[in-house]
């Protein structure tokens, strides 16, 4: 794949598809207007919750008034849920009637919409991908110009739902991924939409045979359940992004725990979220134990868990694992025990930063293979890395990708 900051792709789930457009510039706006007046729409609502940048939201809702009607709907602020198995819903029944551009993070392009623009990395490789039903055609429109120039704390935190594709669905990707993350979290237009078009390109492999996302497209929530769990619970007191963080070990200290790994992933977890400066470990002074009655709760029907990097845990055409009250006690004791703990600057709270990744000793920083074993074989070419993706129901149809190291 070629390093551009211009990027198209197409996800279909059945009867349902979705048009990915990656751009670069300024002079990409008439183009999103064009596409937006394809809609012929008698009204337009503007969806927003409150994490978009005012430029960008005005801008948006000139292009859509140009061609309709347009009103603006703000999402109500809402408290920290009780419920860590519903903190995640975004309620869509109050949106008023009319085609819905949604403008903004992960809550509002959470919401059922004709046209999305995510102005952070998360949204844009997260639900802005998602085919929400009853939308039979959705534009996501994203750009990574104005991602690269947003604050590094959404940046890192986009980056780990990147993470969560590559250990959950693609590891091949494992060594490049490992060798592009920072704590500083500062990348190129170029390198974020590479990044989007892994995330993609991950979602269109699984949801093109699995629309329902009941069965292998399952992988691409992994952890996220036990996110919602560590969110609900610590809330204030983790940095954007360190709660999806703490679900990936959680769910990866649970597989090791229940010995359903073929060689522990743990590790290879805890490597790519240190490289980026994500949390590898739970604040010091966490209620332990409410932390682990949220992780029941929403551990219920069963957790999605690797068998190894990659491939989910399947049983008895399963692939959600019940999991016991205890198991899941003993997950969040193990990381509340680790002694790699430090604080780093963009941390709310002593205790949630990652230690410094390891090296081999000649300035570059140990990746993949060479660290863990846990990463997958990848042949090099200059600067790029090229993979073989392998995709359908049982990894029939291959195709070579090339990715930025």
């Amino acid at each position: 794949m070629r390093r551009s900051a211009r990027l198209d792709r197409r996800i279909q789930a059945g009867a349902a598809h979705l048009t990915l457009t990656v751009r670069g510039s300024e002079h990409s706006w008439g183009e999103l207007g064009a596409r937006i007046a394809e809609f012929e729409a008698r009204r337009f609502v503007l969806v927003t919750d409150g994490t978009a940048p005012r430029g960008q939201l005005a801008r948006v809702r000139a292009l859509a008034e140009a061609w309709a009607p347009t009103v603006l709907h703000e999402l109500r602020a809402r408290p920290p849920s009780a419920d860590p198995a519903t903190g995640d819903r975004t309620d869509a029944d109050a949106l008023p009637d009319g085609t819905v551009i949604a403008v903004g993070g992960e809550r509002a392009c959470a919401v059922p919409a004709a046209v999305r623009v995510p102005t952070d990395l998360a949204a844009a490789c997260g639900p802005a991908l998602t085919l929400h039903r009853p939308v039979p055609a959705a534009l996501a429109w994203v750009r990574t110009d104005l991602l690269a120039a947003g604050p590094a704390a959404r940046t890192r935190a986009g980056l780990v739902t990147v993470v969560r594709h590559v250990l959950a669905v693609c590891p091949a990707h494992y060594p490049a991924l490992a060798g592009l993350l920072t704590p500083g979290a500062r990348h190129d237009a170029r390198t974020l939409t590479a990044l989007l078009a892994l995330c993609a390109d991950a979602r269109s492999a699984l949801v093109c045979f699995d629309p329902d996302e009941t069965g292998p497209a399952l992988a691409l929530g992994y952890g996220r359940s036990l996110a919602a769990a560590a969110r609900a619970t610590l809330g204030p007191a983790l940095a954007p992004g360190d709660a999806d963080a703490l679900g990936l070990l959680l769910a990866a200290a649970v597989a090791a725990r229940l010995g359903l790994a073929a060689r522990p992933t743990g590790r290879a977890h805890r490597e790519l979220l240190a490289r980026n400066g994500s949390a590898t470990a739970l604040p010091a002074g966490t209620d332990l134990d409410r932390l682990a009655a949220a992780a029941v709760a929403t551990a219920a029907p069963g957790l999605l868990l690797l068998a190894d990097l990659g491939r989910p845990y399947c049983a008895d055409g399963r692939l959600l694992t019940p999991v016991d009250g205890a198991v899941l006690r003993a997950a969040v004791g193990e990381l509340a025990d680790r002694a790699d703990r430090v604080t780093l600057p963009h941390s709310r709270a002593a205790g949630t930063g990652p230690a410094a990744p390891p090296n081999r000793r000649d300035g570059r920083p140990a990746a993949g293979r060479e660290q863990d074993g846990t990463g997958s074989p990848c042949g090099r070419d200059g600067r790029r890395s090229t993979v073989e993706i392998r995709s359908g129901p049982a990894g029939t149809a291959a195709q070579q990708k090339e990715f930025p190291s």
